[in-house]
């Protein structure tokens, strides 16, 4: 009657009941009303199912169950509560980016004089705040005509705007 892989006693008592409270009251925690959509509208076109199908075997099956199961996590996830503080940290970024890109016109301009003295104050501080930036710029474009022009300012300042374009919240059609 028993088998090797069973055992003669009966199973030991559990600790504590499963799921435990904490366990029980998880899914409530993170359970959002549920909305009605607007008429007209549905959660998803019936044709994006076939397109993902599709890209998944362009892919050769490799992404298809991460990409749908992440689709499908996405799509539940309720970020209204999140816009607000995303905006106002990403119109931070954009001003501090704005700011930090004047610094580096600044410190720019007075690189084309040789006569300023780079290791006292404010100037210290000022190539201090400019050179790591550019020196990362540098890599992309290195200095021309035997390191006499130095086109990583402009590198950088685009780099700057992309960024900035990309963070700032486009205006609604």
């Amino acid at each position: 009657m028993y088998g090797i892989l069973t055992s003669p006693c009966p199973r030991a008592p559990l600790l504590r009941a499963l799921p435990s409270p904490s366990a029980r009251a998880f899914p409530r925690t993170l359970a959002f009303p549920a909305r009605p959509l607007p008429r007209g509208l549905r959660l998803t076109p019936p044709h994006a199912a076939a397109e993902a199908s599709a890209a998944a075997t362009a892919l050769g099956g490799l992404l298809a169950s991460p990409l749908s199961t992440l689709e499908a996590a996405l799509r539940g996830l309720n970020l209204a509560p999140l816009r607000a503080p995303v905006a106002a940290a990403m119109s931070a970024a954009v001003r501090w980016l704005g700011v930090y890109r004047e610094v580096l016109l600044v410190g720019v301009l007075l690189s084309w004089f040789p006569n300023i003295p780079w290791d006292r104050q404010p100037f210290s501080a000022l190539r201090d705040l400019c050179d790591p930036f550019l020196a990362l710029c540098r890599e992309v474009m290195p200095p021309v005509f035997g390191r006499k022009l130095d086109l990583s300012p402009l590198v950088a300042f685009m780099a700057i705007d992309i960024i900035i374009m990309i963070l700032r919240p486009q205006p609604r059609m």
